[in-house]
This record gives structure tokens, C-alpha cells and sequence, in this order.
């Protein structure tokens, strides 16, 4: 069930989430004396049991004076699964650029505010084809202003990874991501998440240059 198109899904979710959101503190690897800790968040909503399918959802809220990040990489971790039975056909490359891959199923939604904005921007996430073995996260924001943003896929040690690469500089005070769930959700649990500590592993560098990792708990709710 181990399926690299969507678990990219929720990878780059947490991956461009964080990414577009532009954080920062002070531990990890650094190459400059300003801080750089992304603070970010990734939990399950719904059904904790094994094949289960739950929504997940990566928040970031980046701290004020902070560097912006400029590329971030996610691995989920190996108790999140891809179903490959609810995989439909992907928007392609050509679609993408055609529409916004209007009218094919997306994987789930994104939310982003900025002081450069009125309003938030948000729109649907999909999987896009044309770009190798794996394809692409493509984020479709509207509101005050059209964005796109993209994420790569790659499958690492049994674990999907995405990441978005470029993030414009810009101040975000928010990022919010949410991977559907539910019976067409693309993602599965292998066993119950009350049972155990499942974590991502996450890796950002900021506009500066600098670099840091650390591992983001994958929080649930649980009974007792």
C-alpha cells in the first residue's frame, strides 16, 4: 500500500506548508548568527486505528522577525500509507498549465495569510504527472492575489518525502494545509496512532541560508 504519488501529498503538505511559511529560531544547523527554528505542527483528524483514514493537518505560524524559508523537505512517518485504491487519474503537467487542473480530484486544501494580503489565499492541492517516476505537489491559491506553488516527491528508505523548493520572500503569518481523509482519502494508517510516538522528520533552509532539522510529532486523539 506504500503508494510515492500521495504520501507526497501530505509530505509536501507539510513540507510546503512550512515552506511557504516563512519561520524561524535558534537550534539546528545554522551558517549565520540570526535564528532559524520553524515552528510547525502536524496532526490527525478522525479515525486513529489501523487502516484507518484520518485527515491530517501540517499548521505553521512563523515568529515575527524571523527568517522566511526558502525550501523545506517532510517525511512522513511509517505509519502513514498511501491507498492505492483511491488514487484517481492525476492532473498532468499539461493541465496544470492549461486550467489549474480544474476538475480533477484534489488531495486536499490550503490556507495562507500574509500582511501582504487583505484577505488569506487558499485553494485545493493536487498531485500532477509529467515530472518523472513521481509527480509534483502543485498548491492553487486564490483570493486577493493567484499563487502557485509546487513540490517535489521523492521516496526515501521506504518513506515519501516532499519538499517545495524556491519559496518566494515574502512574510507569512500563517500556513495551513489540510490532506482530505475520510473513505476517498489517499492516506492510510498501517497500525493504531494511540500506540507509539510517530514523528516527521523535517528539514528547512532559510532566504539566509541557514538550515535546520528536526522532528515534528504527529499528534492524535486518543481515549485515556
Amino acid at each position: 500500500m506504500r503508494h510515492p504519488t500521495i504520501a507526497v501529498c501530505a509530505l509536501a503538505a507539510v513540507a510546503l506548508a512550512m515552506a511557504a511559511a516563512g519561520c524561524g529560531g535558534g537550534s539546528g544547523t545554522s551558517t549565520s548568527s540570526e535564528p532559524f527554528q520553524p515552528q510547525a505542527s502536524l496532526k490527525a483528524v478522525g479515525g486513529t486505528a489501523r487502516t484507518e483514514k484520518p485527515a491530517f493537518v501540517v499548521d505553521v505560524a512563523p515568529r515575527p522577525g524571523d527568517p522566511n524559508i526558502r525550501s523545506v523537505a517532510v517525511t512522513l512517518p511509517p505509519v502513514v500509507l498511501v491507498d492505492p485504491t483511491a488514487i484517481r487519474q492525476l492532473c498532468t503537467r499539461k493541465d496544470l498549465k492549461a486550467d489549474r487542473c480544474a476538475g480533477h480530484q484534489r488531495v486536499g486544501f490550503a490556507r495562507v495569510r500574509s500582511p501582504a494580503y487583505p484577505a488569506p489565499l487558499s485553494g485545493p492541492v493536487y498531485a500532477v504527472s509529467g515530472y518523472g517516476a513521481l509527480p509534483h505537489l502543485a498548491y492553487v491559491l486564490g483570493g486577493p492575489a493567484e499563487v502557485l506553488l509546487e513540490g517535489r516527491i521523492v521516496s526515501t528508505h521506504g518513506r515519501i518525502q516532499a519538499g517545495a523548493d524556491d519559496i518566494p520572500d515574502a512574510p507569512v503569518t500563517s500556513f495551513e494545509l489540510t490532506i482530505d481523509g475520510g473513505k476517498g482519502g489517499y492516506l492510510v494508517l498501517s497500525r493504531d496512532l494511540c500506540h507509539g510516538n510517530p514523528t516527521a522528520d523535517a528539514t528547512f533552509r532559510s532566504q539566509e541560508g541557514q538550515v535546520h532539522e528536526e522532528e515534528i510529532p504527529l499528534t492524535a486523539e486518543c481515549e485515556g
